[in-house]
């Protein structure tokens, strides 16, 4: 039997589908054996590679095009990484007929006596979690006449959910993939018509979802993907199923009350089909009561206990009000808490997407005179735009004035600009502002500040002079008083047309900055730039012949670090030194 896979997958495919680096070290995955046995059947080719960890790879054949995967975690974002260059090659340099396959075992097997067969399975199942977990799945399927055996279910969920210790992160692609299996089957379930059984089963899933998710390391999301998919298949088992309203929603209400991942958060949105009246008015109920307990918190109060129920509580009376579609009701619920400035911020945000811009300025207004000595600078931002709305320049320039006096920023200075400009007060406005960046912090500013903040210079005005197309200003203001690292590589950039020597003096405290950092990236980075930019640096000086004497210095300077001279070795084999 020819092999689709043959006919369309080469050599120069699997270049073309990697990157460079990626073909490179799939190369290199090869030959040093790290490519397990290929399992090869017709279109089909899968093996394990060993990297960081043992990850999954399959190819296989769609219609003329190659499909891939890998459990890796590039592999997982879709791209041919380096395990699938090496299972391709691998595949590439072993066919031939010697060889046998998949297809070959499929040839003896049909041959054996059926009873072998399943005695071999079987016997292989005692060895292989994986594969007895499939074969379970396959006995937990009744006949169509049959009622689903939910106890066994039950155990085959919590098997599939259990967690030997933390599942790492990467551990989680293996551990998600049979709970997927899982899953599968019980959708299966319920497509054959056993929604009724099916709506406990989910929410048993569910549960052990959310224990499990204590012990695994979900970055990359795929638990909270699981988790949907079971919320889905929960929220289908019910329309199919038409669970008693008031029952359900006292589940639905507990658990998204007392859950720790929000599952089922907002569920009375996604539930109210299903509810109906008599389910919504018990879940209002519910609620309503709970909320009877939540005590009002007014400006500067202890926040502390605005989390956990709080908070979920919180949550399903905005999804209620929003079900109400009444302003009134959602304004209500947001000012249950007004312990803090962005409070405020979030309704009169909503106000404004209601079209109710009065109620939208009154909010902001009262949440600033709220937190006078210290506003939230997003309530102030709204507040602002607000005025600016009414053409009230001259308050919304008062504000400005302020934001800029407590942070005095890029961005701050930006908004000073605008609204001392529609007054026609911008160049004394814009003297003292600079007047106040270059002149002492204030003693309290200066001691309020984070370190990391203290020790950013002039930054700001030099921000700030780039910004209004005066770099010549900035670089002396830079000069003066100093700025962050980033600052200076963009006026080293801005100036290297006409100022090369300023510049390649800004690129070579950069890379002394850089071999600072004493790792091995580090050292990687400073030879690239020196190879790179600094090299180009000193021939648009028209002082290409001091770039040796350049590169001796540091090697002078650092020559007790090894692995930095190494590099600085290789340089000198380029043609550098």
């Amino acid at each position: 039997m020819s092999d689709p896979l043959a006919a369309f997958v080469n050599e120069p495919l699997v270049a073309t589908l990697a990157s460079p680096p990626s073909f490179e070290r799939g190369l290199a995955y090869l030959a040093e054996g790290r490519v397990g046995p290929l399992r090869v059947s017709a279109g089909r080719v899968a093996a394990n590679v060993r990297g960081a960890a043992s990850y999954a790879v399959e190819l296989r054949d769609d219609g003329g095009r190659l499909r891939f995967s890998c459990s890796c975690p590039v592999g997982r974002d879709g791209a041919f990484c380096k395990h699938c260059v090496a299972v391709a090659l691998s595949w590439l340099g072993d066919r031939g007929p010697s060889v046998p396959t998949l297809d070959d075992a499929r040839a003896v097997l049909e041959s054996l006596p059926p009873e072998d067969v399943v005695d071999l399975l079987i016997d292989h199942a005692h060895e292989d979690d994986g594969l007895a977990r499939k074969l379970l799945l396959m006995a937990s399927r009744p006949a169509s006449t049959a009622r689903v055996d939910i106890a066994s279910l039950h155990t085959l969920i919590g098997q599939a959910f259990a967690c030997h210790g933390f599942v790492s992160y990467r551990e989680v692609y293996g551990y998600v993939r049979g709970i997927e299996e899982t899953i599968d089957v019980l959708e299966g379930l319920l497509a054959a018509g056993h929604a009724d059984e099916l709506v406990e089963v989910a929410e048993y899933a569910l549960a052990a979802a959310e224990r499990a998710l204590d012990h695994v390391d979900d970055s990359d999301g795929q638990m909270r993907e699981v988790i949907e998919r079971l919320e889905q298949l929960h929220l289908d088992a019910c329309r199919r199923a038409a669970p008693d309203p008031l029952a359900l929603a006292e589940r639905l209400f507990t658990r998204e009350l007392e859950g720790g991942w929000d599952v089922f958060d907002r569920a009375v949105v996604r539930y109210a089909d299903v509810l109906g009246e008599a389910g919504l008015a018990h879940y209002c109920e519910l609620a309503e009561e709970r909320w009877a307990s939540v005590p009002q918190l007014e400006p500067g109060e202890d926040t502390r206990g605005r989390y956990g129920t709080r908070f979920r509580i919180t949550r399903i009376m905005e999804a209620l009000a929003e079900l109400s579609g009444s302003l009134a009701e959602q304004i209500a619920v947001r000012a249950r808490d007004l312990a803090s400035g962005y409070s405020f911020l979030q309704i009169a945000e909503l106000c404004r997407s209601h079209d109710d811009d009065d109620a939208a300025l009154d909010w902001a207004e009262r949440g600033m005179a709220a937190f006078r000595d210290a506003p939230d600078a997003r309530l102030r931002s709204f507040l602002i735009d607000e005025y600016r709305r009414r053409e009230r320049s001259a308050d919304a320039l008062e504000h400005s004035l302020t934001a800029f006096a407590a942070q005095p920023t890029l961005e701050t200075y930006r908004e000073l600009a605008t609204d001392a400009q529609a007054l026609g007060q911008w160049t004394q406005r814009r003297t003292a502002a600079l007047t106040r960046l270059r002149g002492p912090e204030p003693e309290s500013l200066a001691i309020s500040r984070h370190p990391s903040l203290r020790s950013r210079g002039c930054s700001e005005l030099v921000r700030i002079l780039l910004w209004e197309g005066d770099p010549d200003a900035a670089w002396q203001a830079a000069n003066e008083g100093g700025c962050t690292d980033g600052l200076w590589l963009e006026l080293a950039d801005r100036r290297r047309g006409q100022h090369p020597e300023d510049a390649l003096s800004v690129y070579g405290r950069h890379v002394e900055n850089i071999i600072s950092h004493k790792d091995k990236r580090s050292y990687e980075q400073a030879v690239r730039l020196i190879d790179d930019t600094i090299r180009t640096l000193f021939a648009e000086c028209g002082r290409p012949e001091d770039f040796a004497a350049y590169v001796d210095d540091v090697r002078a300077s650092h020559k007790q670090k090894r692995n930095l001279m190494k590099l600085m070795s290789e340089l000198r084999t380029a043609g550098i030194g």
